[in-house]
């Protein structure tokens, strides 16, 4: 227990040459097409993924790989690269299962052509700025077939000297989400240039949803960026909302 807690603590005092511990990445790339017939120019669903992992091939790294396996792909007892095959193979029979009825009576139709054209992009990034600590954000965008696509954000930090994710619990103390929350709500006031709540409503953001805490955090040097998807406290014409809070302002909130 006790070194569980000076694990902790070495995240926002120095501890040593512990705070300074780092974890390489590299990447790999999975790019799969399946038609959904055998004519040339028949449609497609195209995946293209970008994925950093650690490179290391000990405890921190094997821990790291095995988190990002189920955070992209949801898949477990999977390598990282076997989960991304899997996941690309997947998708794609799926789509070649379920569309090919449809598009055989379509088919004639080109006007219905772009219904049928899918496609899923994954990029990853790894950000190195608070000491002890790695930033891991996914970014993924897709179609299949709607009005428009959708493009969703995902991050996790983890602890470099043990492989763990942090997560909100491991960086602020009990009760910290209502005054957090007042500070994540002027902080957007003041980026949409807005007076008070109603302002924001006449903006669009908060129309369905309260304001709170995101649990897509990036710990920063200096600040924690909270991030927010699209529908989550904004319209989809707004896009991803990224919300900045300088340590200094919640030093009060930060354990110990």
């Amino acid at each position: 227990m006790a070194l569980s807690l000076l694990a902790a603590s070495c995240l926002w005092a120095s501890c040593g040459n512990e705070e300074k511990a780092d974890v390489d990445f590299s990447e790999f790339e999975v790019s799969m097409s399946a038609p959904l017939d055998k004519a040339p120019d028949a449609p497609a669903c195209k995946i293209d993924m970008t994925v950093a992992y650690a490179s290391a091939d000990d405890s921190v790294g094997i821990k790291i790989n095995k988190q990002i396996a189920a955070m992209l792909f949801d898949m477990q007892g999977l390598s990282l690269r076997q989960a991304a095959d899997s996941f690309a193979s997947s998708y794609t029979h799926d789509y070649v299962d379920y569309l090919t009825p449809f598009y055989k009576v379509d088919r004639s139709d080109p006007s219905k052509r772009p219904w049928y054209e899918y496609w899923y992009k994954l990029g990853t990034e790894v950000r190195h700025e608070k000491a002890g600590t790695v930033a891991y954000i996914a970014t993924r965008e897709y179609f299949e077939g709607g009005a428009h696509s959708i493009k969703t954000q995902t991050v996790t930090n983890f602890d470099c000297s043990t492989g763990n994710a942090i997560r909100l619990a491991d960086v602020f103390v009990p009760g910290y989400e209502r005054q957090l929350t007042d500070l994540l709500l002027q902080a957007l006031k003041e980026k949409a240039g807005a007076a008070d709540i109603d302002a924001l409503r006449d903006k669009g953001y908060l129309c369905s949803s309260d304001m709170h805490v995101s649990t897509n955090f990036i710990l920063g040097n200096d600040a924690i960026t909270f991030v927010y998807n699209i529908y989550e406290i904004a319209p989809y014409e707004t896009g991803t909302t990224e919300l900045t809070i300088g340590y200094d302002d919640i030093d009060n909130l930060l354990k110990k």
